[in-house]
């Protein structure tokens, strides 16, 4: 949905900023460009920082500060206890956080079809797009493009578990745990300076002309006699259609959310705590669902489906197999996540509950998962926000009523109609934006002194 707020300011015809600029400067051109390679990776920024911060913050906040205190009585000071005790220590989510994002840049398809192809940059996955819509589809040209993915997936997997290795990071155990919040000093202005003007850059702005834009006429035309309207509300809220694909986006978020973070949570255990033969391989695979745009997991779920049996058939067209295909796409992000948030848990307060005479269920359920809280409902979040905002994972396996408001929109866009397209937009953004209250009564929330 931002980026239809960022085309609304850097359009190089109609944009707002470039308008302002012009006038002001007596510019012969516009200075931005949104079609652009600069434009697309704008947009990957103001998207990717927030999601990364998400990730990051359970790991900080479990952090014991009794480490960062010894590195303070040694003689180092804060930059050099940041740099040398508490970065090192959260080596798992720091690099699980980067690498996610990296391979979420190159597999993305949404932003380079919207912003890529009108100014005629194709990167793989909209190269993939491109094959598999010709007539006939070539998916064997399809396929073997793929393999740049698993080439990167696989020299990534290898860095990851070669930086790690075999070193310990655990800062939660049986001890008492304490969690420090130091006061920034003069500089507490400068750093809340720098943090309000982010949000309001990244995020009020952008949304601001998105909401805008759901008033205009005409999207970014400011030069008409009529220029504003409510009939693309008047219109979006009486639209069955609308309200369909509204309600199937929140079952699909809230599934994939629910359902998936266990999963991811259960895998993580089985990679980080037990012996089990191939645990290995398993953390390898759960790398894979990266290694292919969501495409053609989308394209192979749908020939497995329809390939299976009568009884399997039947979900096809449903939110179900929506949410199965989200989980799937998502579980590097998941897995990777708490699993780096298990390495953290150090393994004797398992060994205090069996000693206790509680069962493994016991201790996964009243010990690890309330620990792991934070980090779950930070990734069940993530979950739900890219399963709201998801077209190719899911582009082949919806139909017509099992259509969501991402799928809408990109119809709203081809179709020239960007005005119901920001309508549209605004729905997500609300959905998200209310996830994100949910999830802070939840648990994603600063940890206190306590």
């Amino acid at each position: 949905p931002m980026t239809m707020g960022w085309i609304l300011l850097l359009d190089p015809h109609y944009g707002l900023i470039n308008r302002l600029l012009v006038s002001l400067f007596g510019l012969a051109e516009a200075p931005f460009d949104i079609y652009s390679y600069w434009g697309i990776i704008w947009c990957h920024l103001a998207f990717s920082t927030s999601v990364r911060f998400m990730l990051m913050t359970p790991a900080f906040g479990a952090m014991d500060a009794a480490l960062e205190e010894a590195g303070l009585v040694c003689g180092s000071n804060r930059m050099g206890v940041l740099m040398r005790v508490t970065i090192p220590v959260l080596a798992p989510a720091v690099l699980a956080s980067t690498a996610l994002g990296f391979i979420r840049s190159l597999e993305s398809l949404e932003i380079e079809l919207v912003l890529g192809i009108p100014a005629g940059i194709y990167v793989v996955p909209t190269k993939i797009w491109d094959f598999i819509h010709w007539d006939p589809p070539l998916y064997d040209r399809a396929t073997a493009l793929c393999g740049i993915f698993l080439i990167f997936i696989v020299l990534l997997i290898w860095l990851h578990r070669a930086f790690l290795g075999r070193r310990e990071f655990t800062t939660v155990s049986g001890r008492s745990h304490m969690v420090e919040i130091f006061s920034l000093g003069r500089w507490r202005w400068v750093t809340c300076s720098l943090s309000l003007l982010f949000i309001a850059v990244m995020i009020f702005l952008p949304l601001t002309t998105l909401v805008m834009g759901t008033f205009m006429e005409f999207f970014g035309h400011f030069d008409l006699e009529t220029t504003w309207t409510i009939r693309h509300w008047t219109g979006a809220i009486t639209d069955p259609v609308l309200l369909r694909s509204l309600k199937n986006t929140v079952v699909l978020g809230l599934g994939a959310a629910i359902v998936g973070t266990l999963v991811y949570a259960l895998i993580s255990y089985l990679i980080v705590r037990t012996h089990i033969p191939g645990r290995g391989v398993i953390d390898i695979l759960s790398w894979l669902p990266w290694a292919l745009p969501g495409v053609l997991i989308s394209l192979a779920l749908l020939w497995t489906v329809l390939g299976s049996g009568d009884y399997v058939k039947l979900i096809y067209g449903t939110v179900s197999l929506l949410v199965l295909g989200i989980i799937i796409k998502e579980m590097p992000l998941g897995t990777q996540i708490i699993k780096a948030a298990v390495q953290q848990i150090s393994p004797e307060l398992e060994e205090a509950s069996s000693a206790a005479g509680a069962n493994w269920f016991e201790y996964f359920r009243r010990i690890l998962l309330p620990l792991l809280k934070p980090t779950m409902v930070s990734v069940a979040i993530i979950v739900f926000i890219s399963a709201a905002r998801d077209i190719p994972t899911i582009i082949f396996l919806s139909t017509h009523e099992s259509r969501t408001l991402s799928l809408l929109m990109l119809d709203y866009v081809a179709e020239a109609n960007q005005e119901k397209a920001a309508v549209l937009g605004v729905f997500l953004v609300f959905i998200i934006f209310g996830l994100l209250f949910i999830g802070r009564l939840l648990g994603f929330r600063r940890p206190s002194l306590q």
